[in-house]
C-alpha cells in the first residue's frame, strides 16, 4: 500500500478521536485502551478480580447522564472530535471523544448504479481496466469468519472532473458472494469519493495504484466472489474463489494468509486506527504492529514484505495442566521448479505471541524477497502445539520482480 494514497483517502485523514496511548499501556492492551477512552468507558485488566470489575460495571449502569445536541452538517466521512466539561471542581469527566458522520454499510443499495454494476459483474463482457485483489479470510466464531477483501485499482484509469473547484471523481464498488448453486451467500457495496485541489495532486495520486479495503461476513463454504467498479465511463470487474475451510472454534486452527508491504506502529497510526476502528472494522495488529493487506502479490526487492495470519488455540483459554507451547514452521518454494528458496528451519516458538486465556495468536513473519531472484514463489506454512494438534498447511502465492 501506498503511503500517499493511504493519506488521499478521505476515510483516512488526520483525527483525534482515537486518543492516544496511556504510557502504561502494555503492546497487547493498547487497542482496548484506545477503545475505552475514544467510547467513554474504562478498562478491566485481566485480574483474578473478576467480581469487583463486574460491581464496577453495575454501578456505572446507574451513575451516568445522557447528553446531546444536534451537529451541524459535515461531508459523509468526516469525524469531529468532542470534549466535556462540567464546572464542579474536583471531576473526572468520562465521555466518547468524537463522532464521525459513517457512511452507510451498503451505500449503492436501491440505486440504479447497484444493478448496473451487478450486471456488470455477472455478464460476459470484460472490464476496460484490470485489478488485483486478494481474500484472507480469519474466524471470528464457530463456521464464521471474516474476509478481509484488499484491492489494488489502477488510478490512472479513474475519471477526474471539477466540481465546486475540485477535482473530484467517485469510485463505485460492488461485491457478491456465490455459492456454488449460484445463490448469494455475502454482499457489499461503497463509494470512494475523491477530492483534490488540482490536476498537480490528481497526477501525484495517480503514480500508485488506488488501494481498497472492505469486510464483510460469511460463513464457511466455497464460494466464488464477483467483484465489479465503475468511475465514469471507466468499467472494471474481478472475480475469484474463496474457499473458507470448516472450523467448529474447538479445535486448533489457523486462518487465511494476508500479504502485505505496508506496516505501522499502532501508537503511530492514531490517524488512520479511528477509520478503522469506528467504521466496525477490525485492523490486523501482531506485537504493536499494524498490518495492511494488500490486494496485490508483486514485491520488488526493496519491499518490506510481510505474512500476517492467526492461529486459534482452544487450550490457551484454560491454563493447561502442562506449559502449552505453539510453534509454526515455513518454506518458501520456486512454484517453477520446485526448489526450495527459504528453507524449512524448524519450529518457531511462539511463546512471546500466545497470552493464556486468549485463543487467538496473530502472527506476522517477514518474507525476504531481498535475498530473492526475480520469480514466483510459494509460502508454505505448518502450525502445530505440543499437544498434538495441527492443521493443514496454509499455502500463498506471490511473484519477485
Amino acid at each position: 500500500m501506498n503511503n500517499a494514497n493511504y493519506f488521499n483517502n478521505p476515510y483516512n485523514q488526520p483525527r483525534q478521536i482515537i486518543p492516544q496511548f496511556p504510557p502504561s499501556a502494555s503492546t497487547n492492551q493498547q487497542i482496548l485502551y484506545q477503545l475505552a477512552e475514544g467510547t467513554g468507558g474504562f478498562v478491566i485488566v485481566n485480574t483474578n478480580d473478576l467480581l469487583a470489575g463486574l460491581e464496577k460495571i453495575a454501578r456505572e449502569q446507574t451513575q451516568y447522564y445522557v447528553l446531546g445536541y444536534t451537529p451541524a452538517i459535515s461531508p459523509e466521512g468526516r469525524c469531529h472530535a468532542l470534549k466535556v466539561k462540567v464546572d464542579r471542581g474536583g471531576t473526572i469527566v468520562r465521555s466518547r471523544s468524537g463522532y464521525c458522520n459513517v457512511r452507510p454499510v451498503d451505500p449503492l443499495a436501491g440505486k440504479p448504479i447497484e444493478k448496473d454494476l451487478e450486471s456488470r459483474a455477472n455478464g460476459s463482457q470484460a472490464g476496460n481496466v484490470s485489478a488485483a485483489m486478494a481474500l484472507p479470510f480469519f474466524y471470528k466464531s464457530a463456521n464464521t469468519a471474516r474476509v478481509n477483501l484488499a484491492m489494488e485499482i489502477p488510478s490512472n484509469s479513474i475519471r477526474f472532473e471539477k466540481e465546486k473547484g475540485k477535482q473530484h471523481s467517485e469510485v463505485n464498488i460492488l461485491g457478491i458472494a456465490y455459492k456454488p448453486d449460484g445463490s448469494v451467500a455475502a454482499r457489499f457495496s461503497d463509494t470512494v469519493n475523491l477530492d483534490f485541489d488540482g490536476k498537480k495532486e490528481v497526477q501525484e495520486f495517480q503514480k500508485q495504484p488506488l488501494h481498497y479495503e472492505n469486510q464483510f461476513d460469511v460463513a464457511c463454504g466455497q464460494y466464488t466472489l464477483k467483484v465489479a467498479f465503475s468511475s465514469g465511463d471507466v468499467f472494471g470487474k474481478i472475480e475469484g474463489p474463496l474457499v473458507v475451510d470448516a472450523y467448529d472454534g474447538k479445535q486448533f486452527g489457523v486462518s487465511g494468509v494476508a500479504l502485505s508491504r505496508d506496516v505501522h506502529r499502532v501508537s503511530d497510526m492514531a490517524t488512520g486506527l479511528d477509520d478503522v476502528l469506528l467504521a466496525d472494522h477490525t485492523p490486523l495488529v501482531v506485537q504493536g504492529m499494524q498490518v495492511v493487506p494488500t490486494g496485490g502479490t508483486h514485491f520488488t526487492k526493496t519491499d518490506n514484505a510481510v505474512m500476517y495470519f492467526e492461529i486459534y488455540e482452544p487450550l490457551m483459554v484454560n491454563a493447561p495442566a502442562t506449559p502449552l507451547k505453539v510453534g509454526v514452521a515455513y518454506v518458501v518454494v520456486d512454484r517453477k521448479s520446485g526448489e526450495k528458496k527459504v528453507d524449512d528451519s524448524g519450529l518457531v516458538n511462539l511463546e512471546k505471541s500466545a497470552k493464556a486465556g486468549n485463543p487467538v495468536i496473530p502472527l506476522g513473519f517477514r518474507i525476504p524477497v531481498d535475498k530473492l531472484p526475480p520469480g514466483s514463489y510459494r509460502a508454505e506454512l505448518k502450525a502445530m502445539d505440543s499437544a498434538g494438534n495441527s492443521w493443514k498447511p496454509r499455502v500463498v502465492e506471490f511473484d519477485v520482480d
